[in-house]
């Protein structure tokens, strides 16, 4: 069981946080199950942009931009807003499905200052070509990606899945993928699944009139499934790969047992998983980080970290555990000495989860927080805004019935 004294909880506030989460449209060229986003207003400018950026520079202190959608790679104006963001000495990091990549496309993004991907792939996209494809089989799409993105160097790359009931069981296989790939593949996201069911539950907004849940993107008339939770991924990692071990945590808004994220980094060699980081790893790099550069730490830009890491072993029992078992693969063929290390993250979300009340337990020191109106808004749930002017309430039906 998970116990939150054994992991280093992350530092970010509000206003000091390493991640900007800037949405430049909400276009996209494919319709994912579950997607937060629907077309309203399309392409932003460009001005409007930097003034987006230039707002979270002053008020969030960002290591790097999260520069989300809809569909990023489609706005007209990607790389003017990759090189504006470069310019501000913060790392451009673009959240993509990878539809409209291609390597012209991908070179001028890395002269423009792109630091890397988060890619996001899994088998509820509806991708013309993928639909009969599993976890399993979305690896060989994960590989064609990857391989681009290798060959052009220098940019790194963070593949996120949307997590199912039907595909909770193929996680492992992800894994599998991504630590054979270790040397191209600098870490992995695995977000829940969360929805909200019309059929039994109403809305209400800030005002307390029922509106048309029907309107979100991220509802559904039913859903009979129980939603896989953040620590059932981890175990369900853990149980596969049990040299892998999570290192920091941010909880819950409301619950004080929820954990929201869940961020760990392995370290391995492409032969060979070797054991994970641990707490106090993870608490030098961030407080090392922002003492050095003044800012908390998100993204790596390289993943091979090297040999050099095992000397925080004294501090971090993680650490040591994986220099015992490089120490015993050495002893028993040599030549794996000169393996490079690499360090390749794993982190887990468990989206927005409703509470019998009505409120929604959100993720503390929300990260992936965007700005609506001049103000900062969470972005799962920035539809409620658009739409209803602000936060909406659900209750179920059935609540709604004993209250009247």
């Amino acid at each position: 069981m998970l116990d939150k004294r054994a992991y280093y909880r992350l530092p970010w506030s509000m206003n000091d946080n390493p991640i900007a989460w800037i949405e430049v449209t909400d276009i996209c060229n494919i319709h994912c199950e579950g997607c937060y986003r629907q077309y309203m207003t399309g392409h932003k400018s460009l001005e409007q942009l930097k003034e987006e950026v230039l707002f979270f520079m002053k008020w969030r202190n960002p290591d790097n931009f999260s520069i989300a959608g809809g569909e990023p790679l489609i706005h007209p104006q990607i790389i003017d807003l990759v090189a504006f963001i470069a310019q501000q000495g913060v790392k451009p990091v673009i959240l993509s499905n990878g539809v409209a990549l291609n390597p012209k496309l991908l070179h001028e993004l890395k002269r423009a200052g792109l630091a890397g991907f988060t890619m996001h792939v899994d088998s509820h996209q509806n991708r013309p070509g993928w639909r009969d494809q599993n976890e399993k089989g979305h690896n060989q799409l994960r590989q064609q990606i990857a391989d681009m993105v290798a060959a052009e160097g220098g940019v790194f790359l963070v593949f996120n899945s949307t997590v199912y009931p039907d595909t909770y069981h193929e996680i492992p296989d992800i894994v599998a993928w991504a630590q054979a790939n270790i040397k191209k593949v600098q870490g992995l996201v695995f977000i829940t699944y969360r929805t909200a069911t019309t059929d039994d539950n109403i809305a209400t907004d800030k005002n307390d009139q029922e509106v048309d849940l029907k309107r979100l993107s991220y509802t559904r008339e039913t859903f009979d499934e129980k939603f896989v939770t953040g620590p059932e991924v981890y175990q369900i990692i853990k149980d596969h790969c049990p040299e892998y071990e999570a290192a920091g945590y941010l909880g819950g808004s409301i619950r004080h047992d929820s954990y929201k994220w869940l961020m760990g980094a392995m370290l391995g060699s492409e032969r060979k998983m070797y054991g994970s980081v641990g707490k106090k790893t993870m608490e030098f790099a961030q407080v090392g980080h922002h003492a050095q550069k003044g800012r908390y730490l998100a993204y790596l830009t390289s993943s091979r970290i090297g040999a050099k890491i095992f000397w925080l072993s004294p501090w971090d029992k993680e650490i040591r555990k994986a220099r015992g078992l490089r120490a015993k693969e050495v002893l028993r063929d040599p030549r794996r000495l000169f393996d490079p290390i690499y360090l390749q993250s794993i982190g887990i979300i468990q989206a927005p989860d409703l509470l019998p009340d009505g409120r929604a337990d959100m993720c503390d020191s929300c990260p992936d927080i965007t700005i609506y109106d001049g103000k900062f808004v969470n972005s799962c749930r920035m539809d409620e805004y658009r739409l209803f002017g602000g936060f909406v309430s659900m209750i179920s039906k059935d609540q709604k019935e004993e209250k009247a």
